[in-house]
């Protein structure tokens, strides 16, 4: 009996492991990774001296530096860009 439930799992595994690849990214991800991330390595989200503090900051930050660059994000655009840059990196 053990045996095949080895090999059930065993057959079972590559169709968990793919479905990672195929959860759909966000708004705030997708809009991050198409005008930020040319910019923004991972590292300025890790480094000692964090500007943003809290959810708060980072929405600040996001609005700042979308407003430098010319984008116009509407404020729920702001806001998922936030919450994405929070669940990833951030955790407040």
């Amino acid at each position: 009996m053990y045996r095949y439930l080895f090999i059930l799992s065993f057959f079972a595994l590559p169709a968990v492991a793919g479905e990672e690849s195929d959860i759909p990214m966000s708004r705030g991800e997708m809009l991050y990774r198409n005008h930020c991330i040319e910019c923004h390595q991972q590292q300025i989200h890790w480094r000692e001296a964090l500007i943003a503090k809290d959810l708060d900051g980072i929405e600040r930050e996001v609005r700042r530096w979308q407003d430098a660059i010319g984008m116009k994000w509407s404020e729920e655009e702001i806001q998922d860009v936030s919450r994405y840059l929070n669940r990833t990196y951030y955790l407040y």
